[in-house]
């Protein structure tokens, strides 16, 4: 679906009491960006994988897309969280567990600071995070959410539209949230949305270690 044409399903549905010039279209795609970044958040969507490349001297490696020792590409998506991390004989490594010498940390949410001892240098290390899609920043762009989640994200989208309208309407802002999170209960209890659909796992596969 283009963002377009959910603007003008908005305008009929949970904006129509709205004015134009009060939330105007780029408010709205303003929010539905908030949508598609919170529906990614709450279900696992978009998985993505990175190799870092363990140097000598070298402890953390930025998965920001800029880092010369970490192959990512964000062209496409914004990273939310590291999910898993492999060695480079694709066994597991644990990820911000203090009792696990040889795991590596997280101290910021794009951030891997390796051991300083334990682990040998030059060697690859496959990471698996969890994404998002960028932000839209044209009306004619298309949303990336299955469309299970329509229904969901236009009620997020109602619920910030009136919460940014000025008097004491809490009651309704109340209704548009309820329904939000109603309508995300929802998909999960009928199961529409599994994690596992979407994750390959290939860091696990019998085809590593790499060559």
């Amino acid at each position: 679906m283009l963002a377009s044409e959910a603007i003008a399903k908005l305008r009929k549905t949970e904006l129509k009491q709205l004015s134009v010039t009060s939330v105007t279209d780029a408010d709205v795609l303003g929010y539905l960006n908030e949508a598609v970044l919170q529906l990614h958040n709450r279900f696992d969507l978009w998985q993505d994988d990175c190799l870092v490349t363990h140097v000598a001297d070298t402890l953390i490696y930025k998965l920001d897309g800029i880092d010369g020792n970490v192959t990512i590409d964000l062209s496409d998506k914004q990273l939310l969280v590291i999910t898993e991390g492999f060695d480079y004989d694709g066994e597991p490594m644990s990820i911000n567990d203090e009792d696990d010498p040889f795991g590596v940390v997280t101290p910021k949410y794009n951030w891997l600071e390796f051991p300083p001892d334990g682990i040998a240098a030059g060697e690859d290390f496959a990471f698996i995070f969890r994404a998002a899609p960028l932000d839209m920043v044209a009306n004619t762009e298309t949303i990336d959410l299955p469309p299970v989640l329509f229904e969901a994200m236009y009620f997020y989208v109602g619920f910030r539209a009136h919460v940014s309208q000025k008097g004491n309407k809490e009651l309704e802002n109340g209704t548009h949230q309820a329904r939000y999170v109603d309508a995300c209960d929802r998909v999960k209890a009928l199961g529409l949305i599994t994690a596992e659909s979407t994750v390959s796992h290939k860091f696990s596969d019998q085809n590593y270690p790499w060559p």
